[in-house]
């Protein structure tokens, strides 16, 4: 089949903003802050659409640990007590 060369460069960029797009987001929704924050901040160096630029600005809150899980309190002063359910029979 007799592709133009045009169409596989084009087939070609639009694999590779998809591919790099679903990297970024899967790098800023499952790493930890260690490695958010310096994206977050080269990210917003480069040109970007505004709303794009405004979703990286946003401040997430963190936990003592800082790794933003959700699992320890907002500060280390103020522990969470663990629960233990029975199990159900």
């Amino acid at each position: 089949m007799n592709t133009h060369f045009l169409f596989d460069v084009f087939q070609f960029l639009v694999i590779f903003i998809l591919v790099a797009g679903c990297t970024v987001y899967c790098l800023l929704t499952l790493a930890p802050n260690v490695i958010k924050q310096p994206l977050k901040l080269a990210l917003l160096r480069c040109p970007l659409p505004a709303f794009v630029s405004a979703k990286l600005r946003q401040t997430t809150a963190t936990g003592a640990c800082s790794s933003s899980c959700g699992a320890c309190s907002p500060s280390p002063s103020a522990p969470q007590t663990v629960k233990w359910h029975p199990r159900k029979r």
